[in-house]
């Protein structure tokens, strides 16, 4: 009987090369679906941004495919869209992102245009006033006119201080009315080069058609030398900060955050996954901890959330959003919730809540496997920070094998009094009250 090759494995291990210009390429292979999304992760964002100028990368992020060498303004989004793309962009504190996915046969032409804009981006001054113009409707619309996100937004320049984590990635309401053409020019060619880039693509390709493509059209633009960056650490000596906010239609309640090392600046593997699992035995899901005694048995809060991002090149926040039942008040909120912590602090996590946390993070990293969008997006966030993204294969295994006594050390050194921003937030009826 003849020997048949086995199938090839759907989603492969990610592999990775680099061109001579610096340009950093990483694929996992994904043969479930005849599609492709390619990332290009532009390793700058708000931190970069220097006092005045804040908003540049959010504004190149709306400017940088209205226009190149080859395709005029609006013709990019147009293209992908016709060969059957949905072109997309954003913006964070360390990168500027445009993720494209599409049917793998038109792949090439998406590069093509790409590689384009990062060597000849046009910006124009009408697309650039126009573009600004959009950039501070969404300033009104998505941060001006929406309480939450005013107090977040000063919530994150007390707990950074002046780490340029606390810069708003949409950029300030006055730096915006102020930018100029010129800074965004400067800005494009200061940072937006090969050697500041990673493309991150999943999807139905190997790696030499991929590596074929790339050097085609990425291979002939010049790497630049780049300003330098700065990594942000939590500074020594610090002390509880807290704040007041009442603004109208606000949600009562309380943000409270923690100084906490990220994926890249924990002091072990180990204790990067711990604080991974950290916010999930706590805040996550109806049995964690805090949620379980705090919104199911007291009922003192409606809600709580959780947010932690394990991917910064330097430190991070663990940050807890608890929304006040009608009876509770934030302050006394905020003293329950350092009391339960400093309780959680002196015992590590029960063998059943951990599993529990292991299982839900495990979860949705499965089910973001599901997504070519999403893989492209994570091996992205991955480099960004200085991470080997090809070690995202081991994360299972690292993930599974944190313990309870990791858990509750990275608790014990971490959640501390000293490293808590405390915002209170008090909803008034008239904002001239």
């Amino acid at each position: 009987m003849p020997h048949r090759p086995s199938p090839p494995t759907p989603v492969s291990a990610v592999s990775a090369f680099t061109l001579a210009n610096g340009l950093r390429v990483y694929l996992r292979e994904d043969r479930r679906a005849p599609l492709v999304s390619a990332q290009v992760w532009y390793h700058v964002g708000s931190s970069s941004e220097p006092a005045g100028h804040t908003g540049l990368s959010h504004a190149l992020e709306h400017l940088l495919f209205e226009g190149s060498s080859k395709l005029a303004a609006g013709q990019y989004s147009a293209l992908m869209t016709r060969i059957g793309g949905n072109p997309n962009a954003f913006t964070a504190h360390e990168a500027t992102v445009f993720p494209l996915t599409l049917p793998s046969n038109r792949l090439e032409i998406a590069l093509e245009a790409m590689a384009d804009v990062m060597a000849s981006a046009t910006l124009g001054s009408t697309p650039f006033a126009r573009e600004l113009a959009v950039v501070m409707a969404e300033r009104r619309e998505s941060v001006d006119n929406s309480p939450l996100a005013l107090a977040l937004e000063h919530h994150l320049l007390l707990a950074y201080g002046d780490s340029g984590y606390g810069t708003p990635v949409i950029g300030h309401k006055t730096d915006l009315s102020h930018m100029t053409l010129a800074a965004a020019r400067t800005w494009y060619q200061s940072w937006y080069r090969p050697n500041n880039a990673t493309l991150a693509v999943a999807g139905n390709i190997d790696l030499q058609q991929l590596q074929t493509l790339v050097t085609r059209h990425f291979a002939t633009i010049p790497a630049n030398r780049l300003p330098p960056q700065q990594t942000f650490l939590a500074p020594p000596g610090l002390v509880r900060r807290c704040q007041t906010l009442r603004l109208q239609g606000l949600y009562t309640g309380v943000i409270l955050s923690f100084n906490v090392p990220s994926q890249c600046t924990a002091k072990s593997d180990a204790q990067a996954y711990a604080l991974r699992l950290l916010p999930e035995v706590l805040a996550e899901g109806h049995a964690s901890t805090l949620h379980r005694l705090l919104v199911q048995e007291e009922s003192l809060l409606l809600g709580l959330r959780s947010a932690y991002e394990p991917w910064q090149r330097g430190d991070s926040l663990l940050t807890l959003y608890a929304f006040c039942s009608p009876q509770s008040k934030p302050e006394a909120i905020a003293e329950r919730l350092m009391l339960e912590i400093d309780a959680f602090r002196q015992s590590a996590p029960s063998k059943e809540d951990l599993q529990r946390a292991k299982t839900r993070l495990l979860a949705k990293r499965l089910f973001e496997m599901d997504d070519i969008s999403k893989q492209a997006a994570t091996i992205g966030k991955q480099a960004g920070c200085g991470l080997d993204p090809v070690t995202l294969d081991d994360e299972r295994q690292a993930i599974n094998a944190v313990t309870a006594e990791q858990v509750g050390l990275a608790a014990l050194e971490y959640l501390t009094e000293p490293r808590t921003t405390i915002t209170f937030m008090h909803s008034k009826e008239s904002a001239d009250e």
